[in-house]
Order: structure tokens, then C-alpha cells, then sequence
């Protein structure tokens, strides 16, 4: 939890509310096989991810320069999030700790 004075700091900075949410339990609790998992899911799945390992702006702006690079394109959100993250890994020489 954090303050309501650093919250309403955030906020107003950011003009937006502050909301951070950490996945409890299994990360497939409903879905036996992998590909019929929501498109949604795994960008959130992945997305706590790069948070986790603390490569969450180098990711964002790979996704962004992915996004306009394939926008006329049919590829999933998760898609290019994986794409992004495996760039960013191999460009920056690190180790994921899932």
C-alpha cells in the first residue's frame, strides 16, 4: 500500500488513478492447453512479466516500434510483446527470472 499523499502525487502527475495489481496462484488456473488462452491474458501475463524483470520501458518502446513497423498487419498484442521481449533480451545480453 502506499500513501494517499504519494498516490495523489502520481496521480495528478500522471492524470490518471495509480492501480497495481500482482497476480496471485497459477497464471493458467482455467486453460489446460497454452494456445487457447485469450490474447488479453497472455499480454497481462507478459506485461507482469517485464515488470518483474525490470525491462518494462526498453519493452514498451520496442512494442511501440513494432506496432507501426506490422500496422497494417494481422499479428496479436501477445505477439508482438514476445517478439519485443526476445529483442530486447538478445540486444541486451539478459537473463529472465521467471
Amino acid at each position: 500500500m502506499i500513501r494517499q499523499e504519494t498516490y495523489q502525487r502520481i496521480a495528478d502527475t500522471f492524470g490518471t488513478g495509480l492501480g497495481v495489481a500482482e497476480w496471485e496462484g497459477e497464471f493458467y488456473p482455467r486453460y489446460s492447453n497454452l494456445r487457447k488462452i485469450p490474447d488479453e491474458f497472455k499480454v497481462v501475463i507478459l506485461t507482469n512479466l517485464i515488470i518483474r524483470e525490470e525491462i518494462y520501458q526498453p519493452v514498451i518502446r520496442e512494442v511501440y516500434r513494432l506496432e507501426t513497423k506490422y500496422k497494417n498487419k494481422r499479428i496479436k498484442q501477445s505477439t508482438i510483446y514476445e517478439k519485443a521481449i526476445n529483442n530486447i533480451v538478445e540486444r541486451d545480453n539478459l537473463i529472465l527470472h521467471y
